[in-house]
């Protein structure tokens, strides 16, 4: 979903009133133009929708309709026909955050067991399948270059509204925060995928997280606190087989864990989430994230 073609534009081509037509900015011109967003996808139970205002504008969290088609079109096309959206937004819970940071605190990093690389093959195939259905909708996709502000940088939610407003997104590539040999034989997701996203031949991790911001926490206007992202993870969950389910979990739902509720979580939450929170999009200041490990957690952490 997008602003009308008459509408005012910038020298990006992304437009400038919010999709509201040159209506004023505010936080219920936001909430209007979220239900425009929706179109038919009811908010879920409990999602938290408060207006807030960003530094490029207001925002109201919402489903966003183009996305949820294009998910449910994919669904049909990978033969999952128990796909669904879920039946509301979850609150996390700290004590069970606590336990899926400890299992992945004690999961083997063992790129080269056949279950561990069977389950990551499969996430990579279908994330590259995901996109390709994600393409459709026409989304504009820029890369952050070396000494470039980042874009998002006040919260994570001008990404969501970045999408709502102009179908754009502006991602961090994986090179920047990955590098050496050893890490790039290791991590299947760390491959090259054999195209090109807004100009860019992209790994197979540069794609993961463009499918993830847009499946996992865009599609239903989810957050990236720890709720959001536990919830960003239940959402996208519903889009993989059982085989990917693994791999995901331990990309998604243990690394963010281990963030809020391990060794590091007390800080961590404080940096990301406090009142002089900082952007996670590019490494926030002090922040310390999981380590990168190959494995699969035990099947119990991918409880629903």
């Amino acid at each position: 979903m997008a602003g009308n073609d008459d509408e005012p534009r910038d020298d990006h081509g992304r437009w400038t009133t919010g999709g509201q037509g040159g209506k004023e900015d505010t936080a219920q011109s936001s909430k209007e133009h979220a239900a425009k967003v929706a179109g038919d996808y009811k908010p879920l139970p409990g999602l938290p929708q408060v207006p807030m205002k960003l530094a490029d504008g207001w925002y109201t969290p919402g489903p966003n309709a183009a996305i949820q088609d294009a998910a449910k079109a994919y669904a049909q096309s990978a033969g999952i026909e128990n796909y669904e959206r879920q039946d509301r937004y979850h609150n996390a819970d700290p004590e069970e955050g606590a336990k899926i940071a400890q299992a992945f605190e004690q999961m083997k990093h063992d790129p080269d067991n056949p279950e561990v690389k069977a389950s990551y093959d499969a996430l990579a195939k279908e994330t590259i399948a995901q996109w390709k259905e994600l393409e459709k909708t026409g989304l504009n996709v820029d890369w952050i270059k070396p000494g470039q502000k980042d874009p998002y940088a006040d919260t994570p939610r001008s990404a969501e509204r970045d999408v709502s407003e102009n179908n754009h997104w502006w991602g961090f590539p994986t090179e920047g925060g990955f590098g050496s040999d050893a890490s790039l034989r290791d991590n299947p997701l760390l491959q090259p995928a054999g195209f090109k996203i807004g100009g860019k031949d992209v790994l197979v991790n540069d794609v993961f997280r463009l499918v993830r911001d847009m499946f996992g926490h865009i599609k239903e206007g989810y957050g990236f606190s720890p709720s959001g992202e536990d919830n960003a993870w239940r959402s996208h969950m519903a889009m993989y087989s059982p085989l990917a389910q693994r791999a995901l979990t331990t990309e998604t739902r243990g690394q963010s864990s281990w963030v809020n509720y391990g060794p590091h979580g007390e800080s961590n939450r404080s940096l990301l989430y406090g009142s002089k929170a900082v952007s996670s999009n590019t490494g926030g200041s002090g922040v310390i994230y999981a380590p990168q490990k190959i494995g699969l957690m035990p099947k119990w952490t991918m409880k629903r």
